[in-house]
């Protein structure tokens, strides 16, 4: 359960803030990032949204020198050839059949025309499509019916659409398809050799197939760990110091993270509680420790308003410049659709933690 949080810490401080939580916090509904119309609903409403105060540092702990751990970049062997396995598995052969009728597993190259009461009807008409047989993507009677079928063949299937079928108009009605089988072919596990190298890359032998996987593995842990490493070492910064909460504070930003998932989860059709249970969570489960994510990033935010009094720190054009590149916007555009406020705020949270990052003592 922790494993799903975590990660997710410093990312929602980073929403929060650009969403234009600084020293301030506003009640209502925070936009999340990517969203301009959202931004700008928001930005319509924040003269009239009443200021929360996030509360106080009441004493700022030690924050530099702080020890921390890196995580290991090596690739051991059996993680290399799972990656190269996945990608094989994803790239499979598919070899064009000429001496026998199709079966299940194989792919039909077909042109079809859906006929309702002999008239064709919306969205059953297709030329070229490939269809895997067996793999259920038609109704039922469409793909049984292609099954012994020979290249340049032509069939005539009358079915019925399911009574549950979306479209109104199709539901439980009876159709025919003409279907002309233009080619078939058979799927076959891919193999590592020059020729899939060749197949599937700029590369032309196994050995360079296999050290550009590695390098860009390598690439991937390096990044995960830097990010790793900024995470822990704020959260040591956190945990170092004393907060005084406003607890409308924290229950403004639970709501405003809680509102981002279930926005999110929305729009593929999905309810909360069905995603948190892939990750073997509750809802329940799920929005306690959103709850505490939600008082760890006030206390974030302080904490960044903290360090940087103390330091002295400014914002400056080089720093807005590092946050339009986190969301690959120029720093106007950026500052166009989140305000100036928010893009300053978000820049010296990231100027914050890499200089707590700068002053750690990896190990």
């Amino acid at each position: 359960m922790r494993k799903f949080v975590k990660p997710l810490l410093c990312g929602m401080m980073v929403m929060a803030l650009v969403a234009g939580c600084s020293k301030k916090q506003e009640t209502g509904e925070t936009t999340t990032v990517g969203d301009s119309t959202e931004a700008s609903e928001a930005a319509s409403t924040e003269e009239q949204a009443a200021e929360v105060d996030l509360g106080e540092v009441t004493a700022l702990g030690e924050y530099k020198g702080l020890e921390v751990t890196r995580m290991s970049t090596e690739v051991p062997d059996e993680e290399l050839e799972a990656r190269i396995q996945s990608i094989l598995d994803a790239n499979p052969e598919y070899v064009a059949i000429t001496d026998r009728a199709a079966k299940n597993g194989d792919i039909v190259d077909i042109d079809y025309v859906g006929m309702k009461d002999g008239v064709a009807f919306d969205g059953g008409t297709a030329e070229g499509y490939k269809l895997e047989l067996g793999s259920h993507s038609f109704i039922e009677g469409f793909e049984e019916g292609l099954v012994g079928a020979k290249t340049g063949e032509e069939r005539s299937l009358n079915l019925t659409f399911p009574e549950q079928y979306h479209s109104e108009e199709l539901a439980g009605q009876a159709v025919v398809f003409d279907v002309t089988v233009n080619g078939i072919e058979e799927k076959k596990e891919a193999v590592l050799d020059d020729n899939f190298v060749q197949r599937m890359s700029d590369f032309s032998t196994v050995d360079e197939f296999k050290a550009d996987t590695l390098a860009d593995m390598q690439k991937e842990k390096e990044t995960y760990a830097d990010q790793q490493l900024e995470n822990d070492v704020f959260l040591a910064a956190v945990e170092n110091s004393e907060f005084e909460v406003n607890q409308e504070a924290v229950e403004n930003q639970y709501n405003n993270q809680l509102n981002y998932y279930n926005s999110m989860v929305g729009m593929y059709g999905m309810e909360l509680a069905d995603y948190v249970s892939m990750f073997g969570m509750t809802e329940d489960q799920f929005k306690e420790d959103l709850k505490k994510s939600a008082e760890n990033s006030v206390k974030q935010q302080l904490l960044v308003t903290a360090i940087a009094e103390k330091e002295g720190f400014q914002v400056e054009d080089a720093d807005r410049e590092i946050v339009a590149g986190q969301y690959g916007m120029d720093v106007k555009t950026l500052q166009e659709t989140y305000g100036e406020e928010a893009v300053d705020s978000t820049a010296m949270m990231f100027k914050v933690v890499n200089f707590l990052k700068d002053n750690a003592k990896v190990k």
